[in-house]
C-alpha cells in the first residue's frame, strides 16, 4: 500500500512539475493592426512575456533622438518595463502600413491613455515563423 501512495504521489509532482514549466502559447500576429490590438493587451495586462513575443529575436527598439538603441526581446523588454507601471491602455492608431511580401512599413501614433505620453511610431515588421513581428520600432519616429 505505501508503494502505491509513494507511486502516486511521483506521478502527481511530475504533472505538476510538467505544467508549471509549459510554455504560454502567445497568438501569433496575422496582420500588422493585429500587432499593434496584441501590443494594447500585453500593455494594459501588464504582461512583459507577451509583450517580448511581438519582437523578433533580434529586433532593434530606437531609444532616443541620439540613436541609441535596445537589441534584442530581452533589451527591449527592460526599455518598456517602464510603461507598463501606468494603470491605463495604450491606444494605436495605424496611419499608413505599406507591404511588400514579408515585409510592411508601419506609420502609426500611439498614447498611454490618461496620460501625456504619446508618439508617431515608424515601423517595419516582417512576417516570420507564422505572425507579424517588429523588427524594428522607432516609438518615437527619431
Amino acid at each position: 500500500m505505501n508503494t502505491i501512495k509513494i507511486l502516486l504521489i511521483s506521478i502527481s509532482i511530475f504533472i505538476f512539475n510538467a505544467n508549471a514549466n509549459e510554455a504560454v502559447n502567445y497568438p501569433k500576429p496575422q496582420s500588422p493592426d493585429e500587432l499593434h490590438s496584441l501590443f494594447a493587451q500585453y500593455f494594459q495586462g501588464k504582461n512583459l512575456e507577451g509583450l517580448k513575443t511581438l519582437f523578433a529575436k533580434n529586433a532593434k527598439y530606437i531609444l532616443d533622438v541620439e540613436g541609441n538603441t535596445a537589441i534584442g526581446q530581452d533589451e527591449i523588454a527592460k526599455a518598456l518595463k517602464p510603461y507598463l507601471s501606468f494603470d491605463s491602455e495604450m491606444l494605436t492608431l495605424s496611419k499608413s502600413i505599406h507591404i511588400n511580401g514579408n515585409i510592411a512599413l508601419i506609420r502609426s501614433d500611439w498614447k498611454v491613455a490618461n496620460s501625456k505620453i504619446s508618439g508617431t511610431a515608424l515601423e517595419v515588421m516582417q512576417y516570420q515563423n507564422g505572425g507579424w513581428v517588429y523588427i524594428i520600432d522607432n516609438p518615437n519616429g527619431y
